[in-house]
């Protein structure tokens, strides 16, 4: 009869705590009401825009895609083409680091770069490894990683001290989103993942999936109304929307782009999540972004399409967040045409013999 009464009790024990929130869970209004379909003023949430045209003193320095884009020590790391660039605050062109190559010290492809430590470092998903640079890029060392390690990384941060927090991409079956590197022990290990799969392709959640501010990590899984960092505090939207459930992800065996066009009507959640002392940025592909006021815990989201007859400056290309200001890098030409819509903001003149300004957007 003991034995009998426990099962029950475990019974009822279980579902109970498989329902309950974490207690560090903070719950997000407005997500469903606060929306306006046009690009709307900025000047809810920032203060002033600096746009720097980026030159390259006639030394043939020509950007085509920039990826990454990170600033230290007052330089901008930009990652473009496989090659990274380093530009002065004022927007000069200073150097290349690193150089492609098979030698020591050479890379073949960059998957993404890390600042940290008052040192560069290029992580190189073809040969695996871990290389190491000065800033004013003079090789330092190179590491091999873990078999397998870089194999999917799309992006990654220092966590702390010897340990690389990584972004993958999803590849059929191999869904584990974010993974830790202990660069000391050489182990690799899970910090999440998500039930869909891919069709033979190489998928992304998004271009920029986490942020890294005052110590902690948040970041962002594909369809989901919660946002998860490394303290275990999480972030979830209130929302009338479907959320997809754990089975209906699991039965995505080809998620990309086109999976996320025929749930339109449901919560898709967010591709690039970025964070200053007030505020979480978030957006949805180039469709939409969303605000989030940490102090009030309330959010509004705003159109986020480029339009030339848009009368308000957008968010466009946002690549990285530093302190207080969100940072993106757009075409020249786009530029020009938006450039009317900055009055106010500021005014910085622009030929067209740049070819891409970086746009700092300083947040409230």
């Amino acid at each position: 009869m003991k034995k009998l009464l426990f099962i029950f009790a475990l019974l009822y024990i279980i579902p109970s705590c498989t329902n309950k929130r974490s207690y560090n869970e903070i719950m997000i209004n407005g997500f469903d009401n606060n929306y306006s379909e046009e690009n709307t003023p900025l000047s809810a949430f920032i203060d002033t825009i600096e746009v720097i045209p980026l030159t390259s003193d006639n030394n043939g320095v020509v950007l085509t895609n920039p990826q990454k884009l990170l600033l230290y020590e007052n330089n901008y790391y930009i990652l473009d083409n496989n090659r990274l660039l380093c530009f002065e605050a004022s927007g000069k062109f200073i150097r290349f680091i690193g150089e492609r190559g098979h030698g020591h010290g050479e890379y073949i492809n960059i998957a993404t770069f890390v600042v940290f430590n008052d040192t560069i470092k290029l992580l190189d998903s073809f040969k695996n490894t871990l290389i190491t640079y000065t800033l004013n890029g003079e090789f330092v060392s190179e590491k091999e990683a873990a078999e397998g390690a870089f194999s999917n990384v799309k992006d990654a941060v220092f966590e702390k001290d010897n340990v690389l927090f990584m972004a993958n991409y999803i590849y059929n079956e191999k869904n584990d989103i974010y993974t830790r590197w202990n660069t000391l022990t050489g182990k690799v290990s899970v910090v999440d993942n998500s039930p869909v799969k891919t069709d033979g392709t190489k998928e992304y959640v998004g271009a920029h999936s986490f942020c890294h501010y005052d110590g902690n990590i948040r970041y962002i899984l594909p369809f989901s109304d919660v946002i998860k960092s490394t303290n275990d505090n999480t972030v979830r939207f209130r929302t009338a929307k479907r959320v997809l459930t754990d089975s209906e992800l699991r039965d995505m065996t080809d998620y990309g782009i086109m999976a996320y066009s025929t749930h339109l009507n449901d919560f898709v959640g967010f591709s690039n999540i970025f964070e200053t002392e007030n505020y979480l940025f978030l957006t949805f592909s180039n469709l939409e972004y969303t605000v989030v006021d940490k102090r009030s815990n309330e959010c509004f989201r705003s159109n986020y399409q480029y339009d030339e007859d848009a009368e308000a400056f957008p968010l466009l290309n946002i690549l990285s967040s530093k302190k207080d200001s969100l940072i993106g890098i757009i075409d020249v030409e786009y530029y020009n045409h938006l450039k009317k819509e900055i009055q106010g903001y500021a005014n910085t003149k622009c030929g067209q013999d740049y070819g891409y300004v970086v746009v700092v957007y300083h947040v409230k």
